[in-house]
C-alpha cells in the first residue's frame, strides 16, 4: 500500500478536481458546447414540424387554387389565409432552427413560442374549419394532433426552462 492520498481527477484531462465532480470546469464547459443528450429530439422535431407545415401549405394552396370560384368567398379566403399562416410559421421554424444550431440563448423562448403558437393555430383552425366547412366533421383524427402537441409542450417547455443541459448549452 502506498502512503499517498487518493486524488480525484478529471475524466478527460487528469486535472485535480473535488470528489463530487467528474470533469474540471474547462472540460465541463467544452462538453456542453455541443448539442447532445436529449437535445437531439427537439432538433429532430423541428424538422418534422417544418415538414408538417410545408405539407399543409402545399395541400391548402392546392385546395385553394383548385376550388377558387367554386366555393364561397369566405371559404376561399380562409384557405389563402391558412397558406399565409403556414408560410410565416415555416419562416419562424427556420429562425428557430438557426438559433438551435448556433446555440443562442434566445432558443428556449423561441422554441416555447413555436410550440404554443402551433397549438393555438391548430385550435383556431379546427374551430374555423368546423364553422366554414360544416361538411367536414370534427373527429378523433382532427383532435388527436392537438392532444399530442399539448403533451409534447408539457414535456419540452419545462425541459428547456429547467434542465441543466439546456441551460449550459444555450444560456451561457
Amino acid at each position: 500500500m502506498s502512503d499517498t492520498p487518493f486524488k480525484w481527477t478529471c475524466i478527460s484531462c487528469d486535472k485535480d478536481i473535488s470528489q463530487d465532480q467528474e470533469y474540471c470546469s474547462e472540460c465541463d464547459e467544452k462538453r456542453y458546447r455541443k448539442i447532445g443528450g436529449l437535445l437531439y429530439l427537439p432538433l429532430l422535431n423541428l424538422l418534422l414540424i417544418a415538414y408538417g407545415y410545408f405539407t399543409s401549405l402545399a395541400v391548402t394552396l392546392n385546395a385553394g387554387l383548385s376550388t377558387m370560384g367554386r366555393i364561397q368567398a369566405s371559404q376561399s379566403t380562409y384557405l389563402f389565409i391558412a397558406v399565409a399562416v403556414n408560410f410565416i410559421l415555416l419562416l419562424y421554424i427556420i429562425y428557430t432552427a438557426s438559433l438551435f444550431l448556433r446555440k443562442k440563448k434566445e432558443l428556449p423562448l423561441a422554441y416555447s413560442v413555436l410550440i404554443v403558437v402551433g397549438i393555438v393555430i391548430m385550435l383556431i383552425d379546427r374551430g374555423v374549419t368546423s364553422w366554414l366547412f360544416p361538411e367536414i366533421p370534427l373527429n378523433f383524427s382532427q383532435v388527436m394532433p392537438i392532444l399530442t402537441h399539448v403533451i409534447y409542450a408539457c414535456i419540452w417547455i419545462p425541459y428547456f426552462r429547467m434542465s441543466a443541459r439546456a441551460k449550459k448549452t444555450f444560456i451561457r
